[in-house]
């Protein structure tokens, strides 16, 4: 896993600050992401989804590995988590075979207060008042009648009289539902980069399909892309190896 650092103009927000940008674990081992967070001291913790591999009370290592990050991440510095489309079920989206899991989003309620229970803020197409700051999350539209978002909620997000920071698991929503938007920051992850990088484009990822536009970096200055934590097995990774990002306001 690499350490990532970008920093952005402060725009909006009152005071320099630093967001850590923890995308797409999986499931997989928080020990290294959490002693790079204890390190770096971010200011506030980001999780735009695929943190966990389901939210539908199953109890395996991966389910236990997401809420030991979670609860490691808040006892640092406040973290805001949404969901992807992994926890809704919405998985493999990007096979030609592909078929939705579950018919609507219906987290089991065991796992949403052990969420709540490690003190991590759960944004599920909603957003809450932070310090001055507005963080929202907008959850995954896979599962959704023509897999889109839900973006009604943006109106009032969007009215709020704060610097407005969105968590987006997918980055193809960018161009067609965000990107007219007044938002000072978004983050998301979801297209692991590419899964193989070649002279610094991604090769494939799911809902942007071959040459994908948004895998990595940074947009105009406030939309940031995670390439995400996961390590695959199946299909490996090539001159793309798992980021921790840090996003720093000057």
């Amino acid at each position: 896993m690499k350490k990532t650092e970008y920093t952005l103009p402060r725009g909006r927000f009152l005071k320099p600050l630093c967001f850590a940008l923890v995308s797409d674990l999986h499931g997989g081992d928080p020990e290294p992401v959490l002693r790079v967070l204890r390190e770096e001291h971010p200011d506030y913790i980001l999780m735009p989804g695929d943190i966990f591999e389901r939210l539908d009370g199953t109890e395996n290592a991966h389910h236990r590995n997401a809420l030991t990050l979670l609860e490691g991440a808040a006892a640092l510095a406040p973290t805001f988590y949404s969901t992807g489309n992994h926890e809704d079920g919405g998985v493999r989206s990007w096979s030609p075979t592909w078929r939705i899991a579950v018919k609507k989003r219906d987290y089991d309620s065991r796992d949403l207060a052990a969420i709540a229970q490690t003190g991590t803020v759960f944004l599920e197409d909603s957003f809450v008042l932070k310090d001055g700051i507005a963080f929202g999350g907008l959850c995954s539209g896979l599962i959704n009648e023509g897999r889109k978002p839900r973006l009604d909620w943006l109106e009032e997000f969007c009215r709020v009289d704060a610097p407005r920071v969105l968590l987006c698991h997918h980055p193809e929503y960018y161009e067609p539902y965000l990107k007219e938007l007044p938002l000072n920051l978004i983050v998301s992850g979801h297209a692991h980069g590419g899964q193989w990088r070649f002279f610094g484009r991604g090769v494939f990822a799911p809902g942007q399909g071959i040459f994908p536009k948004y895998t990595a970096g940074v947009v105009e200055d406030r939309f940031v892309i995670s390439t995400g934590l996961k390590k695959s097995r199946k299909i490996p990774r090539i001159f793309n190896e798992p980021e921790l990002v840090f996003i720093r306001l000057s």
